[in-house]
């Protein structure tokens, strides 16, 4: 495979790779405030190394999904251990993915479909059209990265205009899109990865994966730069999740040449469980060079506590079963 991202093509599943993904976030007004985040994965039962994967198929697709009410600080969570593409999904030139969730009561499909430019995206909470309006981001400036024991392809949509509905009320706002896969399943992964939208139509991304840091900035002339020269460094407060244990570092400083970042949670109790892992993702407010922008930050720790005790155990078995059985 050529080590560089091709689009449209790239935009479409990928052969013989362990883990795949199209995610999403973004910042919705309407009545009320909203931030949202979701992601269809797809991955290959043996390749990825992912404990819940226990299911007899070679490839499997799961999403995670939420809905932020900035205004009561509340958060919807959909995590589906699995979900099963129709039969046409992937079958156009263009991205068209239909899904839906097998054990609920009631149908509903789920979709991310790109129409002469415009990408639908369909979940249980909100229904959006997105329409990218700078070029591309490569990351790393070809859109390949090698990590040393594991490499990935990534690309991003960082200014996409969005507008639709939650529910019965009309929203618009701005939205990221990632996409991201590779041939090497989840290896003791650990990461620290943000995004940032700033008023001015400047984008930044920028991660630490097990201490290999990289930033790439899209500048408002659509011009591109990358830097391993950066620093991401925890303020001391930390959150600490009631269900797993874990002390998340929610306050952040970060240091990419031209820019000094300081990253602040809009919502700390944003922990996801998805029955193998708990991983912490939400929208934050940032102050860069002086600007107040938005972003998400998604936090991959390092080591899950391995004993929880009895009322964690038991919130445990409480969240896997909400998410296996549908009472709606």
């Amino acid at each position: 495979m050529e080590k560089r991202i091709r689009l449209p093509e790239d935009e479409l599943p990928h052969n013989n790779q362990a883990i795949e993904w199209w995610y999403f976030n973004g910042f919705l007004n309407g009545k009320n405030k909203y931030a949202f985040m979701t992601t269809l994965f797809k991955a290959d039962r043996e390749k990825a190394n992912i404990k819940l994967l226990s299911i007899p198929l070679k490839t499997i697709y799961f999403s995670h999904t939420l809905l932020y009410d900035l205004n009561s600080k509340k958060i919807k969570k959909e995590i589906l251990p699995i979900v099963v593409p129709s039969l046409d999904s992937f079958s156009r030139k263009e991205l068209f993915v239909n899904y839906f969730y097998p054990i609920k009561r009631s149908f509903l499909n789920y979709e991310i479909s790109r129409n002469s430019g415009i990408l639908r995206l369909k979940t249980a909470f909100f229904d959006l059209q997105l329409e990218q309006k700078k070029k591309t981001m490569l990351e790393s400036g070809t859109g390949y990265i090698d990590f040393g024991n594991k490499s990935t392809f990534y690309y991003s949509y960082p200014n996409m205009k969005a507008e639709g509905w939650i529910g019965n009320e009309k929203v618009s706002g701005k939205a990221w899109h990632d996409k991201q896969w590779s041939k090497q399943g989840f290896i003791d992964d650990s990461w620290i990865w943000f995004s940032f939208q700033l008023p001015n139509n400047t984008e930044i991304v920028c991660f630490d994966y097990k201490g290999f840091k990289l930033a790439t900035i899209s500048y408002p002339d659509n011009h591109q730069e990358s830097f391993h020269d950066i620093s991401i460094s925890p303020v001391k407060e930390t959150w600490k999740s009631f269900e797993s244990g874990i002390h998340y570092s929610l306050n952040w400083e970060i240091n990419i040449p031209g820019f000094k970042i300081k990253v602040s949670p809009i919502i700390s109790n944003s922990e996801i469980n998805t029955g193998s892992i708990y991983y912490w993702e939400g929208p934050v407010t940032a102050k860069i060079n002086g600007l107040a922008a938005q972003g998400f930050m998604e936090l991959l720790p390092k080591a899950i506590p391995q004993k929880r005790g009895i009322i964690n155990s038991l919130i445990e078995k409480e969240h896997l079963l909400k998410n296996l059985i549908y009472t709606g």
